[in-house]
């Protein structure tokens, strides 16, 4: 890591949120993995890049993954009444992207809050 002004920590600091428990943890995890910490300073800053861009797209599949799952158990017969009350609970007058977008919401939370498995 280059060593930068305390004027710039100062603007980091300013530009990124730090959680001081999370950052506790990731300091005690780092010596304890001084190989690791060694490994990952020698990586080319493109394959640092990648990595974390990887991560990334990984997450976004995840939570597409989900989310097409939680389509499909809206779309089945028996949870007409489901989409029928959460269609009641939004304006008529939103357009249709936003309404389509606020009924999975509310379909993930129901799931979450009721515990349904989906398979």
């Amino acid at each position: 890591m280059a060593i930068t002004s305390p004027k710039q920590k100062e603007e980091l600091a300013k530009q990124f949120k730090i959680n001081p428990e999370i950052n506790t943890r990731l300091e005690a995890f780092m010596k304890s993995e001084p190989g690791l910490v060694d490994f990952v300073k020698q990586l080319p800053r493109e394959q640092l890049e990648r990595k974390f861009l990887l991560r990334k797209m990984q997450d976004q599949q995840q939570r597409e993954g989900y989310t097409s799952k939680v389509k499909a158990w809206l779309e089945k017969p028996e949870q007409t009444e489901v989409l029928k009350a959460i269609r009641s609970m939004l304006s008529p007058v939103m357009k249709p992207e936003r309404q389509e977008q606020l009924i999975i919401r509310q379909a993930k939370n129901l799931i979450r809050n009721t515990g349904v498995k989906l398979s």
